[in-house]
């Protein structure tokens, strides 16, 4: 399965939209390339008030790794709101997530445990000079319900 190209000429609203929906096409799909076209270099990751992860080898180190490559998920990202200017290069982005969690492997059996998460997502973005792209510069994810295993997701 190959993913659709990074830059899809969308006016700057819905590429901001799609830069999150690289992102997690990417976790869901291990597909590393994807994820990596949605996050600048230096940017930072908090995963619900935990320890920020700084730069993107660090974020591919950890939550790449272990979600993108460890697990069988599916992420539905709704209610995305952007708040940019008429040719600015950066912009704010809130959405709501529901992030499905199994072992790797395990996600077809529908008798193997599973962890559920609805979140909040808290995103700052910015134009790449490099290749055009909106890439993510701060994530800060809020999980406010969950239910199922908390262990599959290391908790």
């Amino acid at each position: 399965m190959s993913a659709l190209a990074a830059n899809l000429g969308l006016p700057d609203r819905e590429s901001i939209t799609d830069t999150l929906y690289r992102s997690v096409f990417g976790l869901d799909t291990a597909d590393q390339a994807t994820f990596e076209t949605a996050w600048h270099k230096d940017a930072t990751f908090i995963y619900d008030s935990s320890p920020p992860a700084d730069g993107l080898d660090t974020i591919l180190a950890t939550v790449f790794k272990y979600v993108g490559e460890g697990l069988d998920t599916t992420h539905f990202v709704t209610n995305v709101r952007v708040e940019v200017k008429d040719g600015a290069d950066t912009a704010t982005a809130t959405a709501h997530a529901l992030a499905q969690h199994y072992r790797r492997g395990e996600g077809r059996d529908p008798k193997a445990p599973r962890y559920l998460t609805g979140n909040m997502y808290f995103v700052e973005l910015a134009k790449d000079g490099s290749d055009g792209l909106w890439k993510i510069k701060n994530f800060d994810l809020k999980v406010i319900w969950r239910e199922g295993d908390p262990s599959i997701v290391g908790q």
